[in-house]
Parts: structure tokens; C-alpha cells; sequence
């Protein structure tokens, strides 16, 4: 069986909320999953990320894959890092000094910011005389 760590949708239309679940790649979206790993609220600022990291290692370890979303939300959290270190045999309590040394060093990016449509126009429109 080929186990895939992704998100499952729920809430409302238009108010999304996802679950990390580690699932049989061959299930449906919102099949029945074997293990909840965590959550995920993109529409909270800053999104709430809840990730149960013990039980995400040891499915990696069993060599369940991430989907793309879900290994960027592992890394925005750090435990993509400690598991690579994990991986080279680096013991737990520094590869959790590293995590959090490279979590300090991070700056975080700052946001574009877009003008409305409306102020874009007002910017726009010719002065008047």
C-alpha cells in the first residue's frame, strides 16, 4: 500500500479547512483516512499550521510521501529540516538546536502590497486642470 501524507477539505464552501491525514494514495480526497497528523486553516492571518510531528516522522519513516503542500507546510514549521538531519544521523536534541537556530535566521517575506482596483484607477485617470 502506498501511504501519501495530504490534506483533506472540510468546512463550508468558501471557508476552507484542511486536515493532514495520512492516506492510501489510491483513496479519494476525503476517503477515510488511517491516521489525523494534524490541521491546517489557510484563512486565518497568519494561517494556523498544527502539526503532530512525532507521528509525521514515524510515517516518513514507514515511507509514507508528502504531497507538495504538505512538505511546505512541514518546512515553514521546521520539520522538514529536522527530518533531513534525522535522516544523517544527527541526534534529536541538536537537530532541534538547528531547527530552531535556522527558524530565528528566517526573515520573513515581506507582502506585496496591490493597490485596489479602484485606487489603480484613480492613480491612473488624468489630473484635472
Amino acid at each position: 500500500m502506498s501511504v501519501k501524507l495530504r490534506l483533506r477539505r472540510m468546512g463550508n464552501t468558501n471557508r476552507p479547512f484542511y486536515r493532514v491525514v495520512a492516506i492510501d494514495s489510491r483513496n479519494r480526497r476525503d476517503g477515510r483516512a488511517l491516521e489525523e497528523l494534524g490541521h491546517y486553516d489557510p484563512l486565518k492571518r497568519p494561517a494556523a499550521v498544527l502539526l503532530k510531528e512525532e507521528a509525521i516522522f514515524a510515517w516518513l519513516r514507514r515511507g509514507a510521501e508528502p504531497s507538495d503542500t504538505v512538505r511546505e507546510l512541514m518546512r515553514t514549521k521546521g520539520m522538514l529540516l529536522k527530518w533531513e538531519l534525522l535522516q544523517k544521523g544527527v541526534s534529536a536534541e541538536e537537530a532541534t538546536r538547528q531547527v530552531a537556530a535556522a527558524l530565528d535566521k528566517q526573515v520573513p517575506r515581506a507582502k506585496r502590497q496591490r493597490p485596489s482596483k479602484k485606487a489603480a484607477a484613480k492613480a491612473a485617470a488624468p489630473v484635472p486642470a
